[in-house]
């Protein structure tokens, strides 16, 4: 195969725009609401950190990927890990906090992007703020510059990218990418080189869903995360990387045969920036199931008893089928990907939130039948609706004869429906029941900080302290 020239390539790289605005982004000029949704994701990233501190894989992953304090170059002298104590060399501190936030499967999602943008970006942000001491303005435009480029990118490599690779993997790394070269205040020729190092590392299948792999799931963010990190010190080291690491002969797109449009990787505009795009997640579960447990909780107040129901059937766009239709999980990781059992467990307990949903779920006995009357069917007309939209509708056929029906376009959460800060708040602390009532004052503080147009915010590793 012929090689391309570089006379064949287009004059300006995709990612050369976005690399100048992330280097210049200043947040002076950004619309208080913008600032306002900083303060947002951070609550949900704090809240996912703090739930997952307490589930049982925690320990594995910081034991395989925290590293004690060694040499970490210029950035300063060791980073916390949450729910450990003790300072850890930076990327795998990052790469740590990346994962445990990502294990309760709380932590935010994107419609379009299909991915968790928070779990690349902030663990990168707060492990070099542990160290910067870095004035709020900065702090901001590192999330801001992070989600825009790690949800743009996830954009433009689409649906059919998702069906193969967890998209939190790889665009994910862009996020950490873009948030660690504003923090660490890169020109842009140096970002441009940076999203090249990242690029190249780019990866994380889902055959870990068919191969009964769930549990390995949080190390995609845990890799992005600590691949974004990687990436910056390369190009800090000024080492040349892929300009055209996307769109070039050999790049992402022609590696995983997809086509972009790069108009989807612009500046943004006033009227709308990424971070003002994302979910919320308001079920402890999959985010592909989401819609179908929102349309069935809309329904509950209809439905007498669970043992009045005789089959629910629930229509789906193909996503939900293909990540979170688990027939029979054995553990509660996999429960997490099983629409049937969430469902069932909805209908039986009457509620399913960030408390009651425990892996004592598969002990109760009953859901077993109540699975068998559930069926997950895909509809074509709302896969055409996917991602745009992330639709369900949920047909419940009472014994007595009556059928409930339920339409839903989007999920609670979503930007179209979206959590109040107080809303947030009682999240926050549904998420965190081991922390006492100051320790969760203290970091609520610290994220409503972050959304304030002026300030100063809390040294990061007095709230690790509190976790």
């Amino acid at each position: 195969m012929k090689a391309a020239q570089v006379s064949d390539l287009p004059v300006t790289p995709w990612l050369q725009p976005l690399a100048e605005w992330t280097a210049t982004l200043d947040t002076a000029t950004l619309p208080a609401r913008v600032l306002a949704r900083v303060a947002d994701s951070a609550i949900d990233w704090w809240g996912a950190v703090g739930a997952g501190c307490r589930h049982r894989l925690a320990e594995p992953y910081r034991q395989a990927l925290a590293t004690s304090l060694g040499s970490v170059g210029d950035c300063g002298s060791g980073c916390s890990v949450a729910g450990w104590q003790g300072e850890y060399q930076l990327e795998q501190a990052a790469a740590a906090n990346a994962a445990i936030s990502h294990l309760a499967e709380v932590d935010d999602g994107h419609k379009l992007a299909v991915m968790h943008p928070a779990v690349s970006v902030f663990p990168a942000v707060i492990a070099l703020a542990e160290h910067l001491n870095p004035e709020l303005c900065d702090v901001q435009a590192a999330i801001i510059a992070g989600y825009e480029v790690c949800l743009k990118v996830g954009t433009l490599l689409g649906k059919d990218h998702y069906a193969v690779c967890h998209t939190t993997a790889t665009a994910g790394g862009f996020g950490a990418t873009a948030a660690a070269a504003r923090l660490l205040k890169l020109p842009p020729e140096q970002t441009l080189m940076a999203f090249g190092h990242v690029g190249t590392q780019a990866a994380g299948l889902w055959q870990i869903l068919d191969d009964k792999a769930e549990e390995a799931k949080a190390f995609h963010p845990a890799a992005a995360t600590r691949n974004g990190l990687t990436a910056v010190r390369l190009a800090l080291s000024g080492l040349p990387a892929a300009t055209r690491v996307l769109e070039g002969p050999r790049g992402m797109l022609k590696a995983w045969g997809l086509s972009g449009d790069p108009s989807i990787l612009a500046i943004p505009q006033d009227n709308c920036y990424q971070i003002e795009t994302t979910t919320l997640k308001g079920w402890p579960v999959c985010g592909q199931m989401h819609t179908s447990l929102d349309a069935m909780n809309d329904l509950l107040a209809q439905i007498p008893d669970s043992e009045e129901v005789e089959k629910v059937e629930v229509f789906a766009p193909q996503a939900q089928l293909n990540i979170a239709n688990n027939p029979d999980p054995q553990t509660f990781e996999e429960a997490k990907f099983s629409s049937k059992l969430c469902l069932a467990f909805l209908l039986d307990q009457g509620k399913l939130d960030f408390a009651n949903f425990t892996a004592d779920v598969l002990g109760i006995g009953e859901l077993k039948p109540l699975m068998e009357r559930i069926h997950i069917i895909e509809d074509p007309a709302l896969t055409a609706r996917f991602p745009q939209e992330r639709p369900a509708r949920v047909e419940v056929t009472l014994k007595s004869g009556e059928i409930l029906v339920k339409d839903r376009s989007f999920r609670r959460g979503d930007p179209e429906q979206p959590w109040q800060w107080q809303e947030l708040v009682a999240r926050f602390k549904a998420l965190t029941p081991q922390l006492s009532e100051e320790s969760r004052k203290y970091i609520t503080d610290w994220c409503l900080a972050c959304g304030q147009k002026s300030g100063t915010i809390t040294p990061v590793k007095d709230l690790f302290a509190r976790l």
